[in-house]
């Protein structure tokens, strides 16, 4: 199974959990792919080789520029430069990395670079490529990417919707996800059956889950 197979999995299933709650994070085109480098040709050649796979573009000359004009919390992929002047490709993806974006990154690099490049794997960068770049190599790197973005997205989503319980109501959560009955619940949180009911409402409401097995399945992306 390759991995665009997975993006369009995956595409799926981010719209069904953020379907009409508004979230950045809904996406059905496919994903926006920013090119990012300080030298015209190498944006040029990037532009012509991903446009010619059917996938939308949108260059830039800086990673600062950038940053300046597109909001980061929306999924997308980068393929952007290590070495530029003003912000380099380490800063931007200790940027992304810092601010929580779902972005995911793949680093262009030059003779004597992949060290830099190997470091920014383990950062969180989604792949490199050498130049010049090979257009399979690039596919790859591409599908992979987009995966990856979609997963994070996904996951910033559920942190989103987890941050709006209350502390009980997280307590509530967490024994849910532990099989126990309400009443249970009870005797543990040392709080009456019907106040559990009325957190476990408001629990499956805020995390938009319509069943307890739906709901222990975010969870269990959260401690993962």
């Amino acid at each position: 199974m390759n991995a665009q197979h997975h993006l369009n999995k995956d595409l799926k299933y981010l719209n069904s959990q953020t379907a009409g709650n508004g979230s950045a994070a809904s996406v059905s085109e496919p994903l926006l792919i920013h090119i990012i480098d300080d030298e015209e040709s190498v944006r040029h050649s990037c532009n012509f080789l991903i446009s010619s796979l059917g996938l939308p573009t949108q260059v830039w000359s800086s990673a600062l520029t950038f940053l300046q004009q597109v909001d980061i919390y929306y999924p997308a992929v980068i393929v952007s430069d290590l070495m530029m002047p003003a912000m380099s490709g380490q800063a931007l993806q200790a940027h992304l990395n810092q601010h929580d974006s779902p972005i995911a990154l793949i680093a262009l690099t030059g003779q004597g670079e992949i060290a830099d490049a190997v470091n920014m794997l383990k950062q969180g960068a989604a792949d490199y490529l050498e130049k010049p770049i090979n257009s399979h190599r690039l596919q790859e790197a591409l599908a992979r990417a987009q995966v990856l973005t979609i997963k994070r997205a996904e996951l910033y989503s559920i942190k989103k919707l987890y941050a709006q319980l209350t502390e009980k109501e997280k307590q509530v959560a967490h024994e849910l996800m532990q099989g126990n009955l309400n009443k249970n619940i009870a005797d543990h949180l040392d709080i009456s059956v019907r106040t559990v009911e009325v957190h476990r409402s408001q629990v499956m409401k805020k995390m938009q889950a319509q069943h307890v097995s739906e709901l222990i399945q975010k969870l269990v992306m959260l401690d993962s």
